[in-house]
């Protein structure tokens, strides 16, 4: 038994001389470290400062996809929010980095056709999970809806959207080359009963066309369940829904927009079937935007007129 122990100990201090002989530049050895799973509230290697956070590791990780470098830097403009306008754009966050989009002032005011009065706090959170496709979760959120000519005032939650947009082609600096993309959503049932509309799906392409003189026309086109992707519409049940927007940047961070929908809002919601309005996005900083728009029935239908203002933050 001990010249077999006396064995397996020269045995192991021979493993050992020949390992540091080799040395850690060896493509062959890695040290014991490699075998431990990476934790997330590790810095990721080379990292900048401040653009290095939480949901940036969760994502790496989960998704890995080849080198992974120095992340990018977090900017507002870069792709732009979602919800400054009624279309969305095509374009999507690079890898890990995230947006938070936020709408407090969101009101409608009472149609002479018995619509009610309503207000809104809807928010969008979206997250890249790769350079051409991001993750958003999207409500209209905390909303009240006031008294109608037979019908009692209602509050409560929206429905809450998990939602998938992938961007297929184009780039920025193309002229009037359209770049194009395509959002998935599906409607859930997690609402409060008065906006419970159950599990409803929907498709909506994506485009952008850049013109001369910073101009940029963009629009979209879905395929919508009931009620849409925000409140329930009493006005109408769409299945088919277009939004735009005509945007000119007036300055490096300042745009200003003429906007409209028919069939279908989106988000933020505007209880009407056709409706136009004029806007302008403001950009502070690197990281934040903020917006407003002032929107109007143009058919005399639902609500006569309505606005909403809100805020993006890049993280």
């Amino acid at each position: 038994m001990d010249s077999r122990r006396q064995f397996v100990v020269a045995a192991l201090l021979a493993l050992a001389v020949a390992c540091e002989a080799r040395g850690t530049d060896d493509p062959c050895f890695q040290p014991v470290a490699y075998l431990k799973a990476p934790e997330f509230d590790e810095p990721s290697p080379a990292a900048t400062p401040g653009d290095d956070n939480l949901v940036y590791r969760l994502v790496q990780r989960l998704i890995p996809e080849g080198d992974e470098g120095r992340p990018p830097p977090c900017d507002i403009s870069d792709p732009g929010p979602d919800t400054a306008n009624f279309p969305n754009s095509p374009w999507t966050l690079p890898k890990g980095r995230s947006y938070i989009e936020s709408i407090p002032g969101t009101y409608s005011l009472a149609g002479s056709d018995g619509t009610p009065w309503s207000w809104s706090w809807p928010f969008m959170m979206r997250t890249g999970l790769t350079d051409n496709c991001e993750f958003r979760l999207i409500s209209q959120g905390p909303t009240v809806v006031g008294a109608s000519p037979g019908s009692a005032g209602v509050d409560g939650f929206a429905p809450l959207t998990f939602d998938l947009k992938v961007h297929l082609w184009g780039e920025k600096d193309q002229l009037y080359v359209p770049v194009v993309g395509i959002e998935m959503f599906v409607v859930t049932g997690l609402a409060s009963k008065p906006f419970n509309v159950g599990t409803e799906p929907g498709m909506v392409l994506l485009v952008d066309h850049n013109l001369p003189g910073d101009w940029l026309i963009e629009w979209n086109l879905g395929l919508y369940g009931t009620g849409g992707n925000g409140i329930p519409d009493v006005l109408s049940l769409p299945d088919l829904g277009v939004q735009w927007a005509v945007q000119k940047q007036v300055t490096d961070t300042i745009a200003v927009f003429y906007q409209g929908f028919f069939n279908g809002a989106g988000i933020p919601y505007f209880p009407s079937d056709l409706v136009s309005g004029l806007g302008v996005q403001w950009n502070v900083s690197q990281r934040l935007a903020l917006y407003t728009s002032y929107n109007w029935s143009l058919d005399g239908e639902g609500s006569p007129s309505g606005g909403y203002s809100g805020f993006a933050y890049a993280y």
